[in-house]
């Protein structure tokens, strides 16, 4: 009887750490895997823009990082839930970007172009705006300046 006790033993023991770490692998897979972005179209000046949309915590992380090109009117829209300050930085962006912060009611109230990652000029710099804000823009740098974006401008976007 000792030693059928001793294998059955075994045998649960190996059904439990399996089971434990199907269940983990569950777990990451649920709260990392990578959601689809939705897109929309957004005017900017007399532009219309493509813009992926990152609204939930693993898409803003990702933001446009690992990228290495962004076609032309394309742009992506951050999106939070409220109006507060958002820090940005370039983290795995290799090209530059500009980035525009946008009020709940669509005012801009704040534009800065971030050269990439690597970019000796950039070292891990935080870009912010210092009026709450709900959105992010990111366009291809020099974006903001050709189409004639400044502060104060409104933008209407419906998401």
């Amino acid at each position: 009887m000792g030693q059928s006790w001793r294998k059955n033993m075994a045998k649960n023991i190996i059904i439990i750490v399996v089971l434990g770490i199907i269940l983990i692998l569950i777990a990451c897979y649920i709260l990392f895997k990578p959601t689809p972005t939705g897109t929309t179209t957004i005017k900017l000046g007399n532009t219309q823009y493509s813009m992926e949309i990152a609204k939930t915590p693993s898409q803003q992380y990702k933001g446009l990082g690992g990228r290495t090109s962004l076609c032309p009117n394309c742009g992506m829209i951050f999106v939070f839930p409220f109006n507060s300050i958002l820090p940005f930085w370039m983290k795995d962006t290799l090209i530059p970007l500009d980035m525009i912060w946008i009020k709940d009611d669509g005012t801009i109230v704040s534009i800065q172009t971030a050269p990439t990652d690597s970019d000796p000029s950039n070292p891990k710099k935080i870009y912010q705006n210092s009026v709450p804000a709900k959105y992010v823009i990111e366009l291809n740098a020099g974006d903001a300046q050709k189409i004639g974006l400044k502060e104060n401008d409104k933008i209407n976007i419906n998401l």
